[in-house]
């Protein structure tokens, strides 16, 4: 009877699709596109960053003048390089979601009190979470 019962049990989570569960990872996987220039330039350049939920990238220019996530995605910048995790020290740009910022020279986070333009200069890192 016992080994009945399992067998019913073991059918049903495999009907339902519950043995074997999705990794996480696999489904929680999107993008950001960034350039080193302003307005999506030099498209030589731009990457399109495959990133995991809460995946941190470091920046491989001294500017970043462009960023888009994927849509339900949304990104931070930080200005130490491989570091995301906001400190005193380390400056986070709060949330950029889709369609993104084309011109990273003019744009002001409103939050952290620096200049327009600053994180086209200091952005260092890019850390991506599923929102």
């Amino acid at each position: 009877m016992k080994a009945f019962v399992i067998t019913i049990i073991a059918s049903s989570l495999l009907s339902l699709g519950l043995a074997n569960p999705v990794n996480v990872t696999e489904r929680a996987s999107g993008g950001v596109y960034v350039c080193p220039g302003p307005n999506w330039s030099p498209t030589n350049l731009c990457q399109d960053v495959q990133m995991t939920d809460g995946g941190c990238w470091t920046i491989p220019w001294q500017t970043l003048g462009s960023i888009g996530p994927d849509p339900g995605w949304v990104c931070s910048m930080f200005v130490e390089p491989g570091n995301c995790f906001a400190s005193s020290g380390n400056l986070n740009s709060g949330g950029i979601w889709t369609p993104g910022v084309a011109d990273l020279t003019t744009w002001n986070d409103g939050v952290s009190g620096k200049w327009n333009g600053y994180w086209f200069t200091q952005a260092r890192t890019i850390q991506c979470v599923l929102g």
